[in-house]
């Protein structure tokens, strides 16, 4: 077993005892975590030595995190105190994200054991900075959903689901093996395998209608890696082919574009008189060509040619739009 796996499943051990109550025993766990009894044993002592203490009850036999064990609160500096509640105030202060509560809980733990001053000092300084991450969907009423999701990624098991597709128009029925899911954008991704299209997809949360959890289990692959699934995608749009994509900017835009990251594969070069060609490689040909109609006429396709005549019929149709 990796160790990528061996973490990842630590980590799902962990989850699975966390709680008020006990719900799995023994055999259970072995079922969800795919492991073999040893290795049950294992997980379990290596848990103890990091001195989390995990007990069984005994009436159901079933496994649980000590009800009076919490950790100890660390020794904070005033700077990372800050940027905790920062964090938690600015970012993930949004009630329509999935465990929003539990982020702000955290905050207000940590602005309990801070000494008087330093809280009044920090509330100060919050007041005054703001950083912002927001959704560009209400997921408060995907609570549902989002947990049955969150269920089926930690037990492995398949969850049939009505899923709107927005670029067709259409609802269709499918079966999912739920890997991980994923904040892009401001928008949650639910990477998986579909089983009616044989192949790992992503689908956009809001967009799930309806889930039900089955009882078919599968297994996470073992060299599954976001980052590698993404590949080159400006985004989360993959593409079927990956092409080198040049962009000339000018003005503002020029100077705009030299202070972000925007790809992991960009490269800048100054042409003279302020302009920069942008040279990317990646295959989310509809993700770029949104990108660079919001510069307007200070961004110029130069290649490759589809992507030039796809901005091209764009500003056409704008055009003809306010001629009218």
């Amino acid at each position: 077993m990796s160790t990528p796996e061996k973490t990842w499943k630590l980590v799902k051990f962990i989850s699975l005892v966390e709680g008020k109550y006990p719900r799995y025993n023994r055999q259970r766990l072995m079922d969800i975590l795919d492991i073999s009894e040893s290795s049950f044993y294992r997980y379990r002592r290596t848990l103890e030595d990091a001195e989390i203490p995990i007990v069984q009850d005994k009436k159901t036999g079933c496994y649980k995190i000590r009800e009076d064990y919490y950790m100890q609160p660390p020794k904070l500096t005033i700077s990372e105190a800050l940027a905790l509640v920062v964090s938690g105030n600015s970012i993930l202060n949004n009630n329509e994200l999935p465990y929003s509560k539990e982020m702000n809980m955290a905050v207000a733990k940590i602005m309990a054991i801070l000494p008087e001053k330093t809280k009044s000092l920090l509330s100060v300084l919050v007041d005054r900075i703001n950083f912002n991450l927001d959704s560009l969907v209400d997921y408060s009423e995907y609570g549902e959903i989002f947990n049955k999701v969150n269920t089926a990624i930690q037990e492995e098991v398949n969850a049939k689901i009505k899923y709107y597709t927005f670029s067709r128009d259409e609802m269709t029925e499918r079966v999912l093996s739920p890997y991980l899911v994923n904040f892009k954008d401001g928008v949650l991704y639910l990477i998986a395998y579909c089983h009616w299209r044989e192949k790992t997809k992503i689908f956009r949360v809001d967009r799930i209608r309806k889930i039900e959890l089955t009882d078919d289990k599968f297994r996470y692959p073992d060299q599954f890696s976001l980052e590698d699934y993404l590949g080159k995608a400006w985004s989360v749009e993959r593409g079927e082919k990956e092409v080198e994509v040049k962009i000339k900017f000018k003005g503002i835009a020029a100077r705009w574009v030299q202070e972000h990251k925007w790809h992991p594969t960009q490269e800048l070069d100054e042409l003279g008189d302020g302009d920069v060609m942008m040279t990317v490689v990646t295959g989310s040909m509809n993700e770029v060509k949104k990108w660079v109609l919001g510069f307007g006429a200070e961004a110029e396709v130069i290649a490759p040619q589809s992507l030039r005549e796809e901005v091209m019929d764009e500003v056409r149709g704008m055009n003809q739009l306010y001629s009218d």
